[in-house]
C-alpha cells in the first residue's frame, strides 16, 4: 500500500513537471534565426563589399544574446543595379545591401544611418594606363581635369555627381567591362575609391598589365556607404542598427576601419595630390558638415600618416 502511494505520488510529480515544461515552452519567446541575404558579387574579381559585410558579421555577433542566431547568405545570381531596389522592397531574393544613397532609397527602404567607410569611397583616385600619366602630371585646375574622359557604371551615384560637375563621363554596362573599356581607351581614366583602386589594379593588372593608379589628382565627392534593409524585415534592420552602435561603442568599428583602410590612406599620398571637390546632391553640404563634426566621416586633408602609424606597423 505504501509502495503504491509512493508510485502514485511520483507519477503525479512527473506529470506536473512535464506539464510545467510544456507550458513554459509555450510562453517563452523563441527567437527565429535572422537570415541576411546579400547580393552576389558581379564577378569573381569583385571584392568591393567584403569590408561592409565584415561589419555586418560583427554586428550580428554582438547582438546574439538578445536577438538570437543568424546566418549570412547571398542571392543565387548577381542582380543589376536597376533590379536591386525592387528586389529589396520585396525582400525575397535579397534583403540587405551596402550602398551609397540613391534617389528614393531612403523613402522605400530602411536606411541604417551609420557611414560604414567614413566617406573614403568618396576619395576618388583614377586608374589609368601607365602611358597616360603625362596627361595628368600638369593638371592644376578642375577645368583641365574635367576634360579627360572618365568611366563610370550606369547607376553609380558618382556618375551623376561627375556629370553635374561637367565632367566627360563614359558609361559602361558592367563592372568587368569597365576595365576592358579602359584598356581599349574608350575613356582615359576610371575613378575608384582609394579603398578599391589599389586592389583592383593588382587584380586586373594580371589581365591588363598597363594599369596603374594615377599619381597627381584626387576627386573628392561627399559620399557614404550605408546598409539598406528591406521594409519586409524591420526587426533585422533594428538588429543591424543596434549591432553597429555596439561595435562603435566598444571600439571594434574604428579598429576594423583603420585595419582595412590605413594602408590605402597612406599609400595614396593625399597631401601630395591636387584635390578637386564637387557636390553630391544626394548628400547636402550641411549634412556632410555635421558628419565631419561628429567624426562619422573623415576629410581628405587629415594627416593619415600620423593616425595610421600604429596600424601600418601592425
Amino acid at each position: 500500500m505504501t509502495s503504491s502511494r509512493y508510485t502514485f505520488a511520483v507519477n503525479i510529480c512527473l506529470f506536473f513537471s512535464v506539464l510545467l515544461l510544456a507550458t513554459s515552452a509555450l510562453v517563452m519567446p523563441v527567437l527565429a534565426k535572422d537570415v541576411v541575404i546579400l547580393n552576389q558579387p558581379d564577378s569573381v574579381h569583385d571584392t568591393r563589399y567584403e569590408y561592409s559585410y565584415k561589419l555586418m558579421q560583427l554586428s550580428l555577433i554582438h547582438t546574439e544574446d538578445d536577438f538570437g542566431d543568424w546566418e549570412i547568405t547571398t542571392s543565387d545570381y548577381p542582380m543589376t543595379s536597376g533590379r536591386v531596389l525592387p528586389e529589396l522592397m520585396t525582400g525575397e531574393l535579397i534583403n540587405v545591401i551596402a550602398e551609397a544613397p540613391k534617389a528614393q532609397w531612403s523613402e522605400k527602404l530602411i536606411a541604417i544611418d551609420v557611414p560604414l567607410r567614413k566617406g573614403v569611397q568618396g576619395f576618388r583616385v583614377f586608374i589609368i594606363k601607365q602611358q597616360n600619366q603625362s596627361l595628368f602630371s600638369d593638371i592644376n585646375t578642375f577645368e583641365q581635369f574635367k576634360l579627360i574622359p572618365t568611366g563610370s557604371g550606369m547607376f553609380w551615384s558618382t556618375r551623376f555627381a561627375m556629370e553635374k560637375a561637367g565632367m566627360d563621363v563614359v558609361i559602361g554596362s558592367s563592372y568587368d567591362g569597365l576595365f576592358h573599356m579602359l584598356d581599349k581607351e574608350r575613356f582615359i581614366s576610371f575613378g575608384r575609391g582609394i579603398n578599391e583602386a589599389y586592389d583592383e589594379v593588382e587584380t586586373y593588372g594580371k589581365i591588363y598589365p598597363d594599369l596603374i593608379v594615377e599619381k597627381n589628382t584626387l576627386l573628392h565627392i561627399p559620399l557614404v556607404t550605408l546598409f539598406y534593409v528591406s521594409p519586409a524585415y524591420p526587426q533585422l534592420a533594428n538588429r543591424i542598427k543596434v549591432g553597429l552602435q555596439r561595435i562603435k561603442d566598444n571600439g571594434l568599428f574604428d579598429e576594423a576601419f583603420h585595419q582595412e583602410h590605413c594602408q590605402f590612406l597612406v599609400k595614396s599620398q593625399l597631401s601630395h595630390r591636387q584635390v578637386f571637390t564637387i557636390d553630391n546632391e544626394l548628400i547636402s553640404k550641411q549634412d556632410h558638415k555635421e558628419m565631419l563634426k561628429n567624426k562619422e566621416v573623415i576629410s581628405p586633408k587629415t594627416n593619415f600618416d600620423e593616425i595610421c602609424l600604429t596600424y601600418i606597423e601592425e
